[in-house]
């Protein structure tokens, strides 16, 4: 397990993907909660695969 500031590096990159995987519909001025689930679901499926 990593340190507390490993941990807090991985949340804001985590952060910052999913604000860039928004920004990619500049158009899109919001998203359905189920939108957000549904980005953040793949984010992680996609995350393990390296």
């Amino acid at each position: 397990m990593g340190t507390e500031a490993e941990r807090q590096d991985t949340r804001k990159a985590m952060a910052y993907d999913l604000i860039r995987i928004l920004e990619e519909k500049p158009e899109k001025e919001s998203y359905t909660a189920e939108e957000i689930k549904k980005i953040i679901n793949i984010y992680l499926t996609t995350a393990d695969q390296k």
